[in-house]
């Protein structure tokens, strides 16, 4: 069974993904999540890698944008698939 996380898009839209993967990296939480259909920016075949921040109210999801943590992120996953 795929674990499913569902997000607010910009305009309130629902957004489901499937987690891929949750990495920690430099003392920050990030997920790899998986669009389950095609949205508007977004295609179902592509994965991208969002900043978890935690607060009183929950957790919040951001996209990372910086290239260097996304690339370390894709690094990190990709030496625990191949155990």
């Amino acid at each position: 069974m795929k674990d499913t996380i569902t997000l607010s898009g910009e305009f309130g839209q629902s957004l489901e993904f499937e987690l891929i993967a949750e990495i920690s990296y430099n003392e920050t939480n990030y997920v790899i999540l998986k669009p389950l259909k095609k949205y508007a920016d977004l295609d179902s075949d592509m994965a991208l890698v969002f900043r978890v921040e935690v607060t009183k109210d929950g957790d919040n999801y951001f996209i990372e944008e910086d290239d260097d943590i996304i690339s370390a992120i894709e690094e990190i996953y990709n030496d625990e698939a191949n155990y």
